[in-house]
């Protein structure tokens, strides 16, 4: 038999069988390597080998309407320390970070640090971390220190290798707390925002961007575009070379509406107010110390001037957060931080009477010039138990005795509560040939209310804007699961019960009722301005909502509220095909700008189609959940658009006029010697978080707010000023002296500037509230005990 050597015959074939199974495992292993994941291997190569550092750019300046800095870039000053260059003798690095602790107030060593029992990271930690990452990468070991310190330092440079001054741009707020609602603040990159923000060449660890205001709306254009510098660095982060590099792209600077002279006079006006009523309460209940004034152009819609009372003080949070006085104003249950012009909800109260009066005009309710009869009360009575009068309801108005005879225009002009019970809720005791019976309805006033932006967000360019509420029975049935009561139409004609609106929604439904019936997209932005100052887009008024068809032409689109689109279309309106969490969500349909519909604005037998358009405000992100199928148009009475005539809107600007001019007007100490003014006057009852703990919520004496919306010139309106106080009381008397003295200083400040002095005004010399409340000619309104904000009368009327 032939012998067989080890590595013959089956044996060696194994063996070679291994070796090629592990020469083409090698080979799939290399080809996967070198061609399959490429990518991801160059990607985390290149990690390693590339730096991409930020470059930083100048933020855009935001100026008032007469270019006054409101706010603006100031260089601060950090200390940087790059490890790789600091000596190698430990005694004298020690020197330098003594040196630095004195300069910065930084321990210098652990050891200090922890003697000493500061919750402080050391200078030597700082080092040493960064050292352990990248050596010859800066590390910050103070920031914003003081000009007198990056001057000593740059000084001594020479004797401290490796200490270096970084300069970087903080905001600087002059105004301060006068603005700080509009302009906001900034402040670090939260958590959640980190990741996305990085992408965008931001470092969380340093930079940071707009928390409220303007500052957070236009934090895109106000940044910019940061640039970057692409380097290819060794394993200890020194850089070898610059391989490309993009310039940074400066942020646009704007110009605001406001006028930051006539802010200062109605925060003035404002708090002299507060002052004036808390030291002399009038038998009102508790203190008041929040208030809001909004001013604007009624013609344009721009806002001149926008408090909120409380403020704060957004200098404290210009270089970096005060957390201590943060936490003092969070815990402030008056919530200095809150925008109540945009964000607080209230009764609109008797302010409301005029959309009310404009709808009863429109809708033929009552002929305008009809009297109806006020006798201090209205009993309604209860439908189960007619005959049984301590079943009814008394609905009583703000004069106990009743104004008698009351038609249309009166009726605003003295602010008459049973007039608004009739004509908004009916009377059953009035033949249907004088009063339409019902009055002009729930429904009716949601569809003027809506036409006029209540319960929409206006679309002003600040953050967290609030929609307001106009309630109809659905809505009551949803969240109360109650029917609709005559009781709750009758609170509703006059602006309370389940109404209530933000100041500036109040505001903007009276400009459009002044202005000829065209509500504006109530705006702070005036321009943008690139670097040179040069005007990048004029400014151009923007229409919300057309609401007199007389003002459009008959070959031009109409424009509606979103609310009101979707009111009418329901799955295909544009909000429920633009809003990513709506079931109907269809991006390949969603055209904002290309979006047109037709709306119906003759009548059920006589049909008139329109084409319309929906306007949408600047950085809309389509993310307020304005689509909810729960109000899709019924088969059945589906959503009719209100629309008022020119004839229509001059009643209830005359009922204005005579409220300041008319006898027994209740804005008769509105009157200026200038020019011709005109104003409606409200209070509101209330009970709200604050006020029930307080026991304040009393049936029959209920708190109340002060309001009063104010306008002039009357032929040509240019200025319109609604004022509101938190538990002020009457609105003659203490809303309109805070219209009044600021209406005052924007004449004054016009006047001033037309005649090329400075627009500055003292201040001292405007209207005191005294002045105006001494010299009321004419009856003041006060609170009836028919509602609240929390708990609205009902009765079991239809």
């Amino acid at each position: 038999m032939k012998r067989l050597l080890p590595f013959q015959g089956w044996r060696l074939y194994f063996f070679q069988g291994i070796v090629i199974a592990l020469f083409l495992v090698f080979s799939l292993r290399l080809y996967q390597l070198q061609f399959i994941d490429y990518e991801t291997y160059e990607a985390d190569a290149n990690e390693n080998r590339l730096s991409a550092l930020p470059l930083s750019t100048s933020r855009g300046v935001i100026r008032d309407r007469d270019g006054t800095r409101l706010a603006f870039n100031v260089p601060a000053y950090n200390v940087t320390i790059v490890p790789a260059e600091l000596p190698s003798d430990e005694d004298t690095v020690l020197e330098i970070y003594n040196k630095l602790s004195a300069l910065v107030g930084v321990p210098p060593t652990a050891e200090i640090a922890r003697s000493e029992g500061n919750d402080v990271i050391s200078i030597e930690e700082m080092v040493q971390t960064g050292e352990g990452f990248r050596p010859f990468s800066p590390v910050t070991i103070a920031t914003d220190v003081p000009r007198r310190v990056m001057i000593e330092i740059l000084e001594d440079r020479i004797f401290m290798p490796g200490v270096d001054i970084q300069t970087v741009s903080v905001r600087e707020y002059p105004t301060g707390a006068t603005t700080a609602h509009i302009i906001g603040y900034m402040g670090p990159i939260a958590e959640d925002e980190a990741a996305e923000l990085r992408e965008q060449g931001y470092d969380p660890a340093y930079d940071r961007i707009g928390y409220e205001g303007i500052e957070r709306y236009l934090q895109s254009e106000l940044a910019g575009a940061r640039g970057e510098e692409l380097r290819e660095v060794d394993v200890a982060g020194e850089v070898i070379n610059v391989i490309e590099r993009r310039e940074s792209e400066p942020g646009q600077s704007v110009r605001l509406t406001i006028d930051t002279d006539l802010q200062a006079a109605a925060e003035t006006a404002l708090l002299r107010m507060l002052q004036y009523r808390n030291e002399n309460p009038q038998g009102w209940k508790g203190l008041s110390n929040q208030g809001v004034v909004v001013a604007l152009n009624p013609q344009t819609g721009e806002v001149l001037a926008l408090v909120s009372w409380p403020t704060f003080d957004n200098t404290r949070f210009a270089r970096s957060i005060d957390y201590e006085y943060y936490l003092d104003i969070t815990a402030d249950p008056a919530r200095p931080l809150v925008n109540n012009a945009i964000k607080g909800l209230y009764p609109p109260g008797s302010v409301f009477k005029l959309i009310t009066a404009a709808g009863v005009a429109e809708e033929n309710v009552i002929d305008p010039m009809q009297n109806l009869r006020d006798e201090g009360s209205l009993l309604l009575e209860n439908r189960y138990a007619p005959n049984d009068p301590a079943a009814a309801q008394r609905f009583v108005c703000w004069l106990p005795g009743g104004h008698g005879s009351v038609n249309l225009i009166e009726s605003i002009a003295w602010s008459c509560d049973v007039y608004f019970y009739q004509v908004g809720g009916g009377n059953s005791n009035i033949s249907e040939s004088v009063l339409k019976s019902g009055g002009l309805g729930i429904d009716g006033l949601f569809r003027y209310a809506t036409a006029t932006g209540i319960g929409s967000e206006l679309g002003i360019e600040l953050p967290f804007e609030n929609p307001g509420r106009m309630p109809d029975p659905d809505w009551k049935r949803r969240n109360y699961g109650q029917a609709w009561s005559t009781g709750d139409t009758y609170n509703a004609a006059f602006g309370q019960g389940y109404v209530t609106v933000t100041p500036l929604q109040l505001a903007s439904q009276v400009a459009s009722l002044i202005n000829g019936g065209t509500l504006y997209q109530p705006t702070l932005i005036r321009e943008f301005l690139d670097e040179e100052g040069n005007v990048l887009n004029p400014f151009e008024p923007m229409v919300l909502r057309s609401v007199n068809l007389d003002n459009v032409p008959a070959n031009e689109p109409l424009t509606l509220l979103m609310v009101e689109d979707m009111l009418l279309k329901g799955p295909s309106s544009l909000s429920c095909i633009c809003e990513s969490t709506s079931d109907f969500y269809d991006p390949a349909r969603c055209d904002p700008e290309g979006y047109r519909n037709t709306v119906n604005v003759g009548d059920t037998f006589a049909p008139v189609e329109r084409e319309y358009k929906v306007h949408i405000p600047y950085n809309y992100n389509f993310t307020s959940a304005v689509c909810q199928p729960v109000r899709f148009p019924p088969t059945i009475s589906p959503y009719d658009p209100a629309f008022v005539s020119t004839e229509s809107l001059g009643y209830v600007r005359q009922g204005t006029l005579e409220a300041v001019y008319g006898e027994g007007g209740t804005a008769s100490a509105a009157a200026l010697d200038y020019t011709i003014v005109a104003g409606k006057t409200g209070t509101a009852e209330y009970c709200d978080d604050i006020a029930r703990p307080l026991g304040y919520c009393v049936q029959g004496s209920w708190p109340a707010h002060a309001w009063y919306a104010g306008y002039a010139p009357f032929e040509d309106p240019e200025i319109l000023i609604v004022a509101f106080v938190y538990n002020g009381g009457e609105g003659s008397s203490v809303a309109l002296p805070v219209v009044r003295e600021t209406m005052d200083a924007y004449f004054q400040l016009k006047n001033n500037a037309a005649a090329g002095q400075d627009r500055e005004i003292d201040l001292g010399d405007l209207i005191t509230p005294t002045d105006t409340t001494n010299t009321t000619t004419g009856p003041t309104e006060t609170t009836s005990d028919t509602s609240s904000i929390d708990t609205a009368p009902t009765d079991t009327a239809p």
